[in-house]
């Protein structure tokens, strides 16, 4: 049952009463992390409930932790015990990474458009003799023939991001993955700044992992893992915890442990539980709103900032192509500190740093936020002197 009063328009007002910051600020940062719903207050006080009566609130919180598995599996297409909670979508990469039996002369594939954390850990195994090869993004778009050219026989993984962090490009994961495995190579999806905003179906994919703090209206600590089944038996476990084994009081529990036959294996020790019990409200209210109606609202906020863009001539690092990109828009300057000084002055939160200011809209923005962000940004032009690039 909708959460909404209005299951048929998009109800931009409803949405923006349940967000406080919505009213603070003009806020189009949620790339770097959303806002908090106002219900998520209710969500923690539940977990404090059960916190508060020590062992016998546990029952309760493991509820929580496979309903929230059951909602994120509804959100990415899968089964519930495809998904595992970990810490971080880089713990899911460092999962995968370690998962992998390499050999010296192995290589992975990654583009430049990579958060920098697929970059250490590419940096990390080339201390081990593994060659990292760098797929070259143009014009703000990744080309599925670039990456082609990269992947060989010694290629074990292929790590891309379902929407880039930088320039916000799109990937289509068929094709990505059709060409990982044509050579016998992984795909690892960072989807965390695509999932809860675009649509996304894991099942080609390899690996999966999404942080809750951005798209997905969670909070920090906490991330969903997505292993595809057909794999689970083939991966060398990087560790084993009390969470990842079928029975954890074994009488020969010295000589031997049980993984569970699913992605649960990845699990370490207690989980983030006041996370999931935000997670599970997040999620209800997702769903609720339809994940493809909310990318088609923000699709038509993310067209007006390119048009608002092109009035004021700044060339954006973002995909001309609508249906190649998520819901960020970024664009290259030697002043992108400035930028963000100035307008949160205005009320105005954008991001921006290394060298580029990133705009990213959510669900509870409307295109009067970005009249509101042009109108303020011609305004520091004229009369302060502020240059966009």
């Amino acid at each position: 049952m909708s959460v909404l009063k209005d299951p048929l328009a998009f109800p931009l007002t409803e949405i923006r009463a349940m967000f406080p910051g919505a009213s603070e600020a003009v806020y189009l940062n949620s790339a770097a992390e959303s806002l908090f719903m106002e219900s998520h207050r209710g969500a923690l006080s539940s977990y404090a409930d059960q916190k508060s009566r020590g062992a016998a609130g546990r029952a309760a919180c493991a509820d929580v932790e496979s309903r929230c598995r059951s909602l994120v599996a509804e959100l990415l297409g899968v089964h519930a015990g495809d998904i595992a909670f970990l810490a971080s979508t880089a713990r899911g990469l460092d999962v995968v990474i370690k998962s992998i039996e390499w050999r010296e002369g192995d290589n992975i594939v990654l583009a430049d458009s990579e958060f920098p954390t697929a970059a250490f850990a590419a940096a990390r195994l080339a201390s081990m003799g593994v060659e990292h090869r760098v797929v070259r993004a143009r014009g703000g778009e990744l080309l599925l023939d670039d990456f082609a050219e990269q992947i060989d026989a010694r290629t074990r993984l292929v790590c891309v991001s379902a929407v880039s962090y930088k320039n916000g490009f799109k990937i289509d994961i068929p094709s990505f993955a059709a060409v990982a495995h044509a050579a016998g190579a992984l795909l690892f999806v960072d989807a965390v700044q695509a999932m809860g905003v675009v649509p996304l179906d894991a099942r080609l994919a390899d690996f999966l992992c999404a942080g809750t703090y951005k798209w997905l209206l969670g909070s920090h600590g906490l991330a969903v893992f997505y292993v595809n089944p057909r794999l689970v038996d083939e991966l060398v476990a990087p560790y084993v915890g009390y969470r990842g084994v079928v029975d954890i009081f074994p009488s020969d529990r010295f000589d031997r442990f049980e993984l569970f036959p699913d992605a649960r294996r990845f699990e370490e020790g207690m989980p983030n539980y006041p996370g999931l019990f935000v997670l599970e409200n997040a999620l209800s209210f997702l769903l609720s709103v339809g994940v493809e109606r909310i990318s088609e609202h923000v699709a038509g906020v993310v067209m007006a900032v390119m048009k608002g863009l092109d009035d004021m001539g700044v060339q954006p690092l973002t995909t001309r192509d609508s249906a190649a990109r998520g819901a960020i828009v970024s664009f290259e300057t030697r002043h992108a500190e400035r930028v963000v000084t100035e307008l949160e002055r205005e009320g105005i939160r954008v991001w921006g740093r290394d060298g580029r200011v990133r705009i990213s809209p959510h669900l509870y923005n409307g295109e009067d936020d970005v009249v509101a962000l042009f109108d303020r940004l011609r305004v520091l032009v004229a009369e302060r002197g502020l240059r966009l690039q």
